[in-house]
């Protein structure tokens, strides 16, 4: 069956979205959607779409869509969703989810009560590596599976959170099989932050204009509790230059270690394996790349090594044709933004917070008001 697809929002990771829809057999990319002309011109060129819009209520209403990428700043995609639901169409939201959980779960209602699917744009956790990596902690190959880690990019931690922190939490989600608890600390300029501390992103963050919302710190340090027993870390933190070939899961069991990063010259994810459960500096066994069938990284005849966007987007689209619900739909698409909010609020209540949250408000705009 062929799919009608749609992107509103056309910045830099709508490029990503519009290939993924370009690579896959039997989609079609039939309209996009930018308030600024200049960016929906250049995307629409690139891509050869005819359907052009300035307001996605006008597209939603003169297009048949199947699907639609929500790329916007994290503020609107609540609005597009919804929108998008009322109109019968399925949503791909870009992370985070919404820059709050009350807003996040009328995103999830709506899509319920339309009948429609909605799903965010997590991919690393559907790419091959990460696969394969989660069968061999399930076969026992590191033996009892213990913690996993993850350093940010290098960004403020607060910005870092909302946009790089929700793909790891994401991440360990999986690996963990769910998180129970969060348990944080988040210090600004080297003290514990209070509520003189909360700003808005552009002003915690002067290196990337995207709009994250109400953020506070420049460094976390967040510990996550899962289901199975096992820990997770999260260290955030502001450094130059900036790094991003350090993220990437750091998995550890007691029979050996996994270790999932971008090649630091490619950008491509190498999957390493070290037969020991400790790392030193020079007693460590020799680490081992861990290489995969080329055949398992090509979707519809096209090679895809890195984390593109295509392995999500390819989960929607199957879920449409298939008529089951996404990977990360429904109340599943809100673990990640669930462990922000939990970061903050463990951070003030100096305690653990559990998932899911009874108090859906944002944690810091709800301070402020008090």
């Amino acid at each position: 069956m062929g799919l009608r697809a749609g992107i509103v929002g056309c910045g830099g990771i709508s490029r990503s979205h519009a290939t993924a829809y370009a690579g896959l057999k039997d989609v079609e990319l039939v309209a996009l959607c930018d308030i600024q002309p200049a960016a929906l011109n250049a995307r629409a060129d690139e891509y050869a779409v005819s359907n052009r819009y300035t307001d996605f209520l006008e597209m939603f209403e003169k297009e048949t869509l199947d699907v639609v990428s929500v790329c916007t700043h994290a503020p609107l995609h609540g609005p597009v969703t919804i929108a998008a639901a009322d109109a019968g169409i399925n949503v791909l939201s870009e992370k985070p989810l919404s820059t709050d959980l009350e807003n996040a779960d009328q995103m999830v209602m709506a899509c319920k009560q339309a009948g429609v699917r909605l799903a965010v744009s997590h991919q690393y956790r559907f790419t091959p590596l990460f696969r394969h990596a989660k069968e061999w902690i399930e076969s026992g190959r590191i033996g009892e599976f213990r913690s996993i880690r993850e350093v940010g990019k290098g960004r403020e931690a607060g910005f870092e959170l909302m946009e790089m922190g929700v793909h790891y939490f994401d991440e360990m989600d999986f690996f963990m099989d769910g998180i129970e608890w969060v348990h944080a600390q988040v210090t600004y300029k080297g003290h514990s932050v209070g509520v003189e501390d909360i700003m808005h992103s552009s002003e915690l963050c002067k290196t990337d204009r995207r709009d994250n919302g109400m953020v506070a710190g420049d460094t976390m340090l967040i510990h996550l509790g899962g289901k199975r027993g096992t820990s997770g870390l999260v260290e955030l933190y502001r450094r130059e230059p900036l790094q991003g070939w350090m993220m990437g899961p750091h998995i550890l069991g007691s029979e050996g270690q996994l270790m999932i990063k971008p090649n630091a010259n490619t950008g491509i994810d190498e999957m390493w394996y070290c037969p020991f459960d400790v790392s030193f500096a020079a007693h460590t066994p020799q680490w081992e790349r861990i290489l995969l069938p080329e055949e398992i990284f090509v979707i519809d005849g096209q090679q895809w090594e890195d984390r593109h966007s295509i392995w999500s987007v390819r989960d929607m689209v199957n879920a449409i044709r298939e008529n089951r619900g996404p990977e990360l739909g429904g109340l599943k698409a809100l673990t990640s933004l669930e462990c922000v909010s939990a970061v903050y609020e463990s951070h003030f209540t100096e305690a653990r917070a559990y998932l899911p949250l009874e108090d859906r408000r944002h944690p810091l705009i709800k301070r402020l008001a008090e």
